[in-house]
């Protein structure tokens, strides 16, 4: 890992926000599902950002809006320093070659009808990188890279397991060798073991080939193995930003708090309070005024429901959206 006054951010978001409208039929206004409402994320060269939060907070919107999947409905995205807002089409598809993503369900983001070996040579195809021959030579390259065999190469993905698609979903990633990967929760769907090799594989991808990672999981033991820093959303907003260190040893936010607080112990010995929030996650179609976790806050005062708090640095690298702080 580079020192940090050399880190250089690869991927860069400022006032992310994602809109979906809903209604707008005769007699009903606009509505808008706010999945995710002002985010600030930077990701640095050679670094593996952990995003944790509940099902429904944002976190996989916010990864596909990043990587263009989804238009964002407001804010700036840099990848490698270049702003992708005013960028031409064709600018942003030669601009992808450098940021790629692994998806959660290694089933259905893998083409039933195509072969392995013609899943992992179409990214080149698309790019006009090499001859034929070239791009077989480069898949079965990256096929032994992530653990696949070559007789894999001509293989159809209903004959793997979860595992060895999730592989497969990483190689079509690495092919093109990009910067930086987003990887949608890619180990939820996989046994204990199995998430322990592809988490492995993916720390001695980054030591090796410097490539950045945001890693999004709702498991917080997973990503504090495998981050250097984490962010904490909650209702499309972010919570709580650190070093993975200094978050497990100085957590300050109440809701990221709760969610620590849900680690298994692995000392049977040693109690652990658990916490457990009260209510229902509210609504993105109709989130609470003012700071959107104080509807289930312990700590909540009538402030907390009619300002939404800034992010502010407390320590180093440790960011905390909290009126209370």
């Amino acid at each position: 890992m580079t020192a940090e006054k050399e880190r250089v951010p690869v991927l860069k978001g400022e006032g992310i926000r994602k809109y979906y409208q809903t209604g707008g039929s005769i007699g009903r206004g606009k509505h808008f599902v706010k999945a995710v409402d002002g985010v600030d994320i930077s990701i640095c060269e050679g670094e593996i950002y952990g995003l944790v939060g509940e099902t429904g907070c944002g976190k996989s919107t916010l990864g596909r809006t990043l990587m263009g999947l989804t238009e964002a409905t407001d804010g700036k995205i840099r990848i490698l320093g270049k702003d992708i807002g005013g960028m031409k089409k064709s600018e942003i598809t030669g601009l992808r070659r450098n940021i790629q993503m692994v998806f959660q369900d290694p089933y259905t983001s893998l083409d039933p009808r195509q072969k392995i070996g013609d899943i992992l040579m179409e990214a080149l195809e698309i790019h006009k990188i090499g001859t034929k021959e070239e791009r077989m030579e480069a898949a079965l390259k990256i096929m032994g890279t992530v653990g696949l065999r070559p007789e894999h190469f001509y293989r159809y993905p209903h004959e793997f397991s979860g595992g060895q698609r999730q592989r497969i979903g990483l190689a079509r990633a690495l092919i093109l060798s990009p910067k930086i990967i987003i990887c949608d929760e890619p180990v939820s769907a996989l046994d204990v073991s199995i998430q322990a090799q592809i988490i492995n594989l993916l720390q001695e991808l980054r030591e090796k080939q410097n490539i950045s990672f945001l890693f999004i999981a709702h498991d917080m033991s997973v990503v504090r193995h495998i981050s250097d820093r984490i962010g904490v959303m909650y209702l499309g907003h972010m919570m709580e930003e650190a070093p993975t260190d200094e978050l497990f040893a100085r957590t300050v936010h109440p809701y990221s708090k709760a969610l620590l607080s849900a680690v298994p112990n692995p000392n049977p010995h040693q109690k652990k309070e658990r916490i457990v929030l009260k209510g229902d996650l509210p609504s993105p179609l109709n989130p609470p005024p003012g700071c959107v976790f104080h509807t289930r806050c312990p700590y909540a005062t009538e402030e907390c429901s009619i300002r939404r708090p800034d992010m502010k640095e407390i320590a180093p690298g440790h960011k905390v959206a909290c009126l209370k702080v």
